[in-house]
């Protein structure tokens, strides 16, 4: 019998989606699921979707540099915040399209990790050349980055099936259970309320 499919939808700019992406081996043996990792023009999905990015209201903005922070540490993960808008994520998550399944996962874990450990400035021309070499990972991998123009177009078609699912930002998780329409879970915040509901299938 095959595993539940939970989608994971992520921008790598998101440090809630990288909190979230900590979590995700863990769960996944846990509730014995499955995650598809899914990543969307984060930009794009906030203005499309008529949300307003954090960082452009200042009580907010400290609030989440504060919640990401109290999750870090509950987490016991390194965290560093990157300033908002001041690298561009989409040459990474092309590199991710161009993979599949478990070379994709792992990919995305070692730029999350990377970038959010503060190990790896995303400032950097050769940022995502860094994160290879520091994970060991073939640089073959980078090959989005050459074919940008196929991976282009699929971001921009999961970012639009994003937002026709109900989605306004990242992380944002769709469980697939067999009974109609999958169920959404928005941030990290509500993975307890995904796990519960893993729990009923």
């Amino acid at each position: 019998m095959s595993k539940p499919v939970i989608d994971f939808y992520f921008d790598f700019i998101s440090p809630y989606s990288y909190l979230a992406a900590t979590r995700l081996d863990a769960f996944s043996q846990q509730h014995h699921v499955d995650f598809q990792w899914l990543p969307v023009n984060l930009p794009k999905l906030i203005k499309w979707s008529g949300n307003t990015p954090p960082a452009t209201i200042k009580n907010k903005a400290i609030y989440c540099l504060r919640d990401s922070k109290r999750w870090a540490t509950v987490l016991d993960v390194p965290f560093t915040m990157i300033k908002p808008g001041s690298f561009d994520s989409r040459p990474a998550m092309r590199c991710a399209l161009a993979m599949q399944d478990e070379e994709r996962r792992r990919f995305c874990k070692a730029v999350f990790n990377s970038i959010w450990s503060g190990v790896v400035d995303p400032k950097q021309s050769d940022w995502l050349q860094q994160v290879v070499a520091l994970h060991d990972l073939p640089h073959s991998w980078l090959s989005g980055l050459a074919d940008q123009s196929e991976q282009e177009a699929q971001l921009n078609a999961l970012t639009e099936q994003a937002l026709h699912a109900g989605a306004f930002g990242v992380p944002t998780f769709y469980l697939h259970h067999g009974r109609g329409r999958p169920e959404m879970f928005f941030g990290v915040d509500h993975m307890d309320f995904l796990a519960r509901a893993c729990g009923s299938l």
